[in-house]
């Protein structure tokens, strides 16, 4: 093959995808890996070697997930709710939001009845106003409320909620390694880039998410926002954001006049600095490491490969960490990344430049610059969204058509935002009052880009809820794109045959028609009624916790619309009543403490709701449905 590491990294990918999802015994996937071995060793050929990476990689993932489920509900067989005490050291860099500090423990030691158990887990704990700040590398006793995942999520087991005054910090030597001096070098970035905007906290917020990947000190509601328009993305430390800072560093070079040649030995270390400080994120390692490859190869004398460098960026970080097959930071990055690359190999091939049957201009000259530029930030949008939209209604549920059109002003506003925002942070280390200025410059673009979105958002049609594909319509989806962009012209028609059954697939499975009563409840604090032929009711008392719960329930329904919310209690917070009314837009809002019992008609009978519990019972058990003939 042209690129073997590209055919490894689809191999590998392939073998940890189908171990993860039919969950092989690992002394069988083991067993294979042996046989494969053996007659790759009899018989080398290119088959048998992708094959091996493919059956080890399985293996693989099969050790990991049994290891896993020896630990993961931290000494305890079920996965659930209770409380434990844990021992650990924090490994990630904390975040501190409304009187809240979330981050991440290691532990050592659990204790689930009274005695202390030696536990090797990873969780989320999140925090309440605790007693002294919380740092990276300290070590902390927590006793809180645990619920463990049935899966890993994001290499966590589960996640600790607790109580500043149920957290105790456990003295010890003061070393938080090269990462600790990294994190707080971001902590102080983030003072920079504040300094000056005390009184714009939500332009400071999205900053910080924006160029330090601070992305849980983004409100709930703009989250919610941008991931509904398909414009999320842009707070992915990416390629944005590394070849932008790359390309920073690459002025000085040019002006201090280091040789190109040498350019990597200063900006790899440079780059890498600011991917471990903005979380080590999928998206920002795999452009960390395509930069990387990019500036070793000409100390090597060779050509810098972009697929080969996406293929060595996957293969070296599902080495280190093979869970992230299934996370879907990983899955879109790469995903989109890829895509875009074979859209624009596509396009390079076959355009280039502008024809009519009496004139060419080709795209290459200077006047046609800004028309070149144009076209390729549009050819990069729409392959974009082709490739993140299967993978955004799987995991996030939402379908933007609008993303495409949005992303050609989200991108550049996105690019003056980083842009300035590195000069405020190269400019305020130095010189604060020229910090100040760029930051109030910064003001303006972010401004314009909340109004932007804002204004995208709430335009009919330009977003919408939907149920998710299965996985066997994403892969026919994405196979029949590969084919059709990256496979030999003889394949195309096939491939457009395969991206039009993965929809028609996709559609059928939208338009299901429901013939019973669905109940769907969340604790006794909301329950939704799904009713022939597709009428949502929903009432909530609500409660914040659970709507924001009951939102991410309705998304994955595909609900876009309500027949009706009805609030179960007069004490219901207003803001979350408006939140629920700006999301699913209720043809009416009723209360049912005034209303007294409301009934709606069902085929030939009616359902009623009066006032009390709106839903009495183990909340596992839903959904419940009832026969409606």
């Amino acid at each position: 093959m042209r690129r073997p590491l590209t055919a490894a990294a689809l191999s590998v990918a392939g073998g940890l995808w189908l171990g993860q999802c039919l969950r092989i015994h690992p002394l069988f996937s083991l067993g294979i890996s042996a046989l494969l071995l053996a007659l790759l060793c009899r018989k080398p050929s290119s088959v048998l070697f992708y094959l091996v990476g493919f059956s080890l990689a399985a293996a693989c993932i099969s050790v990991e997930n049994a290891l896993y489920l020896q630990s993961a509900t931290l000494s305890h067989p079920e996965t659930g709710t209770d409380r434990r005490n844990v021992a650990g050291k924090v490994i990630s860099d904390p975040v501190d939001q409304n009187g809240q500090t979330s981050f991440r423990l290691k532990t050592d030691a659990v204790c689930p009845d009274g005695s202390w158990i030696r536990s090797r887990n990873v969780i989320q704990v999140y925090l309440r106003n605790p007693k002294t700040p919380v740092l990276y590398g300290q070590r902390w006793k927590i006793a809180g409320r645990y619920t463990g995942y049935e899966r890993r999520f994001r290499n966590a087991s589960g996640v600790l909620s607790a109580a500043g005054k149920e957290a105790v910090l456990i003295p010890s030597p003061a070393h938080t390694g090269w990462i600790g001096r990294c994190y707080e070098i971001r902590r102080r970035a983030a003072g920079i880039l504040e300094h000056g905007m005390e009184a714009f906290p939500e332009q400071t917020r999205l900053l910080h998410a924006l160029l330090l990947g601070y992305r849980q000190s983004l409100p709930a509601d703009l989250y919610q926002t941008f991931a509904a328009t398909g414009t999320l993305h842009i707070f992915a430390i990416s390629g944005l954001h590394v070849g932008l800072i790359a390309a920073i560093l690459i002025a000085v070079l040019k002006i201090a006049g280091v040789p190109k040649r040498l350019w990597g030995l200063l900006l790899i270390p440079s780059l890498l600095f600011y991917t471990v400080s903005t979380g080590m994120k999928p998206s920002a390692l795999r452009a960390f490491t395509m930069a990387a490859v990019y500036f070793i190869a000409p100390l090597a004398g060779r050509r810098p490969d972009v697929p080969s460098a996406v293929a060595l960026a996957a293969i070296l970080m599902l080495a280190v960490r093979p869970e992230q097959i299934s996370d879907p930071g990983f899955l879109l990055s790469f995903t989109v990344v890829s895509g875009i690359v074979m859209v624009h190999g596509f396009t390079v091939r076959r355009i280039n430049g502008i024809r009519t049957p009496r004139w060419t201009l080709p795209l290459r000259q200077s006047g046609a610059a800004p028309l070149r530029g144009i076209g390729l930030l549009g050819i990069t949008s729409l392959a974009a969204w082709l490739f993140s939209a299967p993978l955004t209604a799987l995991f996030f549920n939402t379908f933007s058509p609008a993303a495409p059109v949005g992303n050609l002003v989200i991108i550049p506003m996105t690019f003056m935002i980083v842009l300035t925002g590195c000069l405020t942070l190269f400019s305020g280390a130095f010189f604060p009052a020229a910090g100040l200025l760029f930051s109030h410059a910064n003001r303006l673009f972010i401004d314009l880009l909340l109004a932007i979105i804002h204004w995208i958002a709430e335009v009919p049609g330009t977003w919408r809820f939907i149920r998710a594909p299965t996985e066997w319509t994403v892969l026919l989806w994405y196979s029949g794109l590969t084919l059709l962009f990256a496979g030999p012209a003889r394949l195309r028609r096939p491939a457009v045959l395969l991206v039009l059954l993965a929809l028609l697939l996709w559609g059928i499975r939208i338009q299901r028609p429901v013939r019973e009563i669905e109940l769907f409840a969340q604790r006794d604090s909301a329950t939704a009624l799904h009713l022939p032929p597709d009428r949502w009711i929903l009432v909530s008392d609500g409660d914040p916790f659970y709507t924001a719960r009951t939102i991410r329930l309705l998304q994955r329904k595909g609900v876009n619309r309500l027949r009706t919310l009805v609030i179960s209690d007069a004490r219901a917070d207003a803001e979350t009543v408006t939140r629920l009314q700006r999301f699913f837009h209720p043809q009416q809002t009723r209360s049912l403490q005034r209303s007294g019992r409301l009934c709606w008609p069902v085929g030939e009978g009616t359902i009623c709701l009066s006032p009390g519990r709106a839903f009495s019972g183990d909340p596992q058990a839903t959904p419940r449905r009832v026969r409606a003939d």
